[in-house]
């Protein structure tokens, strides 16, 4: 079965998650879209087509060319260029669209299949299919939580990652922790100043090879306002790391967060707050979603809360649960799902 996909080859979420498919033998054949402001890499999948992001509706025939000889096509929260939909259906060709929820473009032609790797981007769309994005990541033993680690990439969406909202935190938190901070885009001005003051941060605005977001550390730590697909939280708790983020749904279904786990937190969570939860969208043509408000000072109490707390029970506790969502579980129902 050949099955393609349309992706970016850069050193971003998007970039990595296409090539994982392709690297694990479920995505065969990749066509290859060239993002006009982050560095393609030409040695991801050699002699693969390219087409430029901006124009793209320019190149319709490679498009339309690549995908005619493909049993399915794989795309990942979107084609890049919508029509491109319907002419698969017109050809045989089957699609499958691993959703992200708040970016899909209301009225946007059906694929054949949705994937839903969230529970919530199945309540968006209910007649997908629950599968998880699988994740393979280096495990090591974290025993006290004393480093804490934000891998910030591009910010997401509006700052969807709570970069900047953990930068503000970070005057009210009393502990001797250390921050490390990672961007690939930089935040504004006026918490790059924040940063650089307090000593406790460590400010990195380059890119970092993939396997060492993780290496390091014994805490994760963000505020997402958004987002059912959460990757990086998977990749953190597959590496053996404390992950503290927002205390929302769906995060909080497979997330440790003290219920159920006695032995490890005394009922104590992990999970930051939610202080309100205000209807928004993403741009005008997406649909309408909740965003989780967190207050810097939550941020802060939960970090204080935790400095120097003994994760060591919950680090390993990643190692079944990581098994889990690799790509040995997983790969076989991704391909029975494209087959079907």
């Amino acid at each position: 079965m050949r099955v393609g996909s349309i992706c970016y080859a850069t050193s971003r979420g998007l970039g990595h998650l296409c090539r994982d498919f392709y690297l694990h033998g479920v995505v065969t054949d990749v066509l290859v879209v060239r993002h006009p402001g982050v560095p393609t890499n030409e040695d991801w999948y050699p002699g693969a087509p390219a087409v430029p992001l901006r124009g793209i509706e320019a190149h319709r025939a490679e498009l339309m060319e690549f995908v005619a000889g493909m049993d399915a096509m794989l795309f990942f929260e979107t084609p890049f260029w919508w029509p491109i939909l319907p002419f698969c259906h017109d050809n045989g060709v089957r699609t499958y669209l691993v959703t992200m929820y708040e970016c899909y473009p209301v009225g946007s032609p059906p694929p054949t299949r949705y994937i839903c790797p969230s529970l919530l981007d199945l309540d968006y769309f209910p007649e997908g299919v629950f599968l998880p994005l699988p994740v393979e990541y280096p495990w090591r033993l974290r025993e006290r939580a004393l480093h804490y680690v934000h891998n910030g990439g591009y910010l997401g969406v509006r700052g969807r990652e709570g970069t900047e909202n953990l930068i503000n935190a970070m005057q009210y938190v009393r502990s001797p922790l250390k921050l490390t901070i990672r961007v690939q885009e930089n935040v504004s001005p006026e918490a790059q100043r924040k940063a650089a003051y307090d000593g406790r941060i460590e400010y990195l605005p380059a890119t970092v090879p993939y396997y060492d977001l993780y290496g390091s550390g014994d805490v994760a730590v963000g505020a997402q306002r958004w987002n059912g697909c959460s990757l990086p939280l998977q990749e953190a708790r597959a590496s053996g790391m404390l992950v503290m983020n927002t205390d929302r749904y769906p995060m909080n279904t497979w997330l440790p967060n003290g219920s159920g786990n006695p032995t490890w937190f005394g009922g104590a969570n992990p999970l930051i707050p939610v202080g309100e939860y205000r209807k928004t969208r993403v741009a005008d043509r997406f649909p309408e979603i909740d965003e989780a408000i967190v207050s810097p000072r939550a941020i802060a109490a939960k970090m204080d809360e935790w400095f120097g707390r003994d994760i060591s029970d919950y680090s390993r506790s990643a190692v079944e649960w990581a098994r889990s969502i690799s790509w040995a579980a997983l790969a076989p129902k991704y391909l029975e799902v494209l087959a079907s």
